[in-house]
């Protein structure tokens, strides 16, 4: 006679393998034996069962064996909602720059790393800059039964003339502006995204947008019912972010031993408006002098192999740190600009640049902002570590060195982002009547937020399937 543990294996097994060969639809399925970290701030509960309808959470607690419906006995493994990224950009390829890829490899990659959410728990992303065919694109593949996150898109920022900006065109007149809010509205935008940066580089400023145009956008957006989400990357763009009402501002600190004031401390709670966190922006570029954390399972399942090697290769790094300084100077003479990048991207200043950005987002935690998890996937093109899905786990670990408990963390990936969405009625907490969104992960992340890399399942939508089957798909 088998064990209780040997049957439990052996019901899971039967599970991965009747899922695995399903469908990409949802169905109705019971999970149990489940620890459920439910998202609400409720202590856990072991043992749970939750009954899926649908595509929806029908039932939470103590249920009997149901003979005709399809169980996943997890075996004690913590359940807690499906991850949201607030900062990702689909549409770019890691390190595609670099290695020069073509259109095909760049369109295949690109679906790839919708299946590489979902494989990294990770069942909502909103992207925070996209051209509008690839929106299209992308949204069109995903309604045609690609695998991939709930995409929300905000479409192409809104930058000055010569100035900080890409996906799209300039605005400097106010016919520009209202002629991109068109777009934005035909994309279904659910926010719109204004550049407001005035240099992340020691090199001179960068234009931004006018008095008259901040109105204008202002106005629109007001018109439109369009939030606004804002870039920007120092106390000053912060305070410029808040006077055109900012619903988030979507980076943290970028430069070394930056800080923020009290002052703007308190103007930043008074405002409500959330701070997307996007500390990896500088933490992966530590890959290049530490490139043993490409090595863990789940980087092998969800990053490609052509990826990982772009990473591995030391040269990339130099390539990114050289290609930034040119843009930003380009008049220095060859031998000044790598000078520029030694010193700039050397292993020493990224990690100072990491910790500055931690103090300050601590310091907006302390003060009672709310903070969101956003990774910047993707980024640019020439930046090589930015992967898809695993990046988000890695920002979820940076917030719990930056002040928040692993509960709150957590919360910056779930519930306070579905807040910020307006989608709290539908995802961010496991609770009956919400999409059966959700990440299945083999320890506990309130003690170790890296448990949340041992992904033993993601359901999205009701679909449930392992890190490597979602790849699969």
């Amino acid at each position: 006679m088998l064990s209780p543990n040997r049957r439990s294996r052996v019901r899971s097994l039967l599970a991965a393998l009747l899922l695995l060969a399903a469908p990409a639809q949802a169905q109705d399925l019971l999970i149990r034996n489940a620890r459920l970290l439910d998202g609400t701030g409720a202590p856990p509960r072991e043992h749970v069962s939750i009954l899926i309808r649908d595509g929806h959470i029908a039932a939470i607690g103590q249920m009997a064996d149901a003979p005709n419906l399809l169980t996943l006995d997890v075996a004690g493994a913590s359940v807690l909602p499906g991850l949201i990224d607030s900062h990702v950009h689909l549409s770019i390829v890691p390190g595609s720059a670099i290695r020069k890829d073509p259109p095909e490899a760049i369109r295949e990659q690109r679906l790839r790393q919708l299946r590489a959410y979902l494989a990294c728990g990770v069942t909502t992303v909103l992207d925070a800059g996209i051209e509008p065919a690839i929106a299209r694109e992308l949204r069109a593949a995903l309604a045609g039964g690609a695998v991939g996150p709930t995409a929300l898109f905000l479409g192409p920022p809104l930058f000055a003339p010569e100035g900080y900006g890409s996906f799209g065109r300039a605005v400097g007149t106010p016919e520009q502006v209202r002629a991109q809010f068109d777009v934005l509205q035909s994309l279904g935008a659910i926010g719109v995204k204004v550049m407001l940066e005035s240099g992340w580089s020691p090199f001179g400023s960068l234009t931004r947008h006018s008095a008259e145009i901040r109105r204008v956008i202002v106005e629109e957006a007001a018109r439109r019912k369009l939030p606004i989400y804002v870039h920007a990357t120092s106390e000053p763009d912060y305070e410029e972010a808040l006077d055109l009402g900012a619903h988030a501002i979507m980076h943290g600190l970028l430069y070394r031993d930056a800080k923020l004031s009290r002052e703007f401390l308190a103007r930043m709670k008074k405002s409500g408006a959330y701070q997307v966190s996007t500390l990896s922006v500088m933490d992966a570029l530590r890959i290049e002098f530490e490139p043993e954390r490409l090595d863990d399972p789940i980087t092998q399942i969800a990053v490609p192999a052509r990826q990982l090697a772009t990473a591995r290769d030391p040269r990339s790094g130099r390539i990114h740190a050289e290609s930034r300084v040119a843009t930003a100077a380009g008049w220095l003479p060859p031998l000044a600009r790598r000078a520029a990048a030694a010193y700039n991207f050397s292993n020493r200043a990224i990690s100072e640049a990491v910790a500055s950005a931690r103090r300050a987002l601590a310091a907006e935690h302390r003060a009672g902002v709310p903070i969101v998890v956003g990774s910047d996937s993707g980024n640019e093109s020439i930046v090589p570590y930015l992967f898809h899905g695993l990046t988000t786990l890695r920002e979820i670990e940076l917030l719990g060195g930056a002040g928040l408990s692993p509960a709150e963390a957590i919360d910056a990936a779930t519930r306070t982002p579905a807040r910020m969405l307006g989608r709290s009625g539908e995802i961010g907490t496991v609770e009956p009547g919400k999409r059966a969104d959700l990440m299945i992960v083999r320890g506990d992340p309130l003690k170790d937020l890296r448990a949340l890399r041992d992904v033993v399942w993601t359901v999205k939508d009701g679909v449930a399937h392992t890190p490597a089957e979602w790849m699969a798909r």
